[in-house]
């Protein structure tokens, strides 16, 4: 678990350090992949059925579905979708940050020291939805966060049936934000960038 812990915080890292949507929106889906299978491990450990169908959510959803309209958005456009990425350095430098204000604020209420993966994934992914100007990237950060906070429900709460309902819940709401707001904002604007509707409006 320690091992797919820093491999999530790795692929978080790679997806802040991108200028393309393509790779970070793969990556996205291999974080994805990457909870599903330590939900599974989860769910080797503690016997608890929900685990597993919060792995099969996790994996169907977010590594399969979301990535799918994402990409499908991104080939709609002749050019290539690029990013400015503020560097992996930024990242490390908050991973240091969210590792010790876990361990300064969190840890005494929490002291699972596994739940500091997640909340340092939700701060990443926090980062990236405020330091992108591209839709599909901040949809990146959303599903990220997504992640975090389930895997912060499974290490808590396992075996409260809501959880499943909660994820089945965020995963819908993220289909439509997915589907909806970005064919909204192409048809319109013909444009997924911020910057280029901003240009349109002036």
């Amino acid at each position: 678990m320690g091992l797919l812990g820093i491999s999530v915080i790795l692929s978080a890292l790679y997806m802040l350090g991108q200028t393309y949507i393509d790779p970070t929106i793969r990556a996205i889906a291999l974080q994805s992949f990457l909870i599903s299978a330590l939900l599974v491990i989860l769910f080797l450990h503690t016997e608890d059925v929900n685990l597993l169908y919060l792995a099969l959510i996790t994996a169907v959803m977010r590594g399969i579905v979301f990535p799918r309209i994402m990409l499908y958005q991104v080939r709609r456009f002749k050019h290539k979708l690029r990013e400015t990425g503020v560097g992996r350095k930024t990242g490390i430098i908050i991973v240091i940050i969210g590792y010790a204000l876990f361990r300064s604020v969190m840890f005494p209420f929490l002291t699972n020291t596994q739940l500091s993966v997640p909340f340092i994934l939700l701060l990443l992914g926090f980062f990236l939805i405020i330091t992108r100007r591209n839709t599909l990237g901040q949809m990146s950060g959303y599903v990220q966060q997504e992640n975090a906070v389930l895997y912060i429900g499974a290490l808590i709460a396992p075996g409260i049936p809501l959880l499943i309902e909660f994820a089945v819940v965020l995963d819908i709401l993220g289909v439509v934000l997915v589907a909806v707001i970005l064919s909204a904002q192409r048809d319109m604007f013909q444009t997924l960038e911020p910057a280029d509707i901003d240009q349109l409006s002036g």
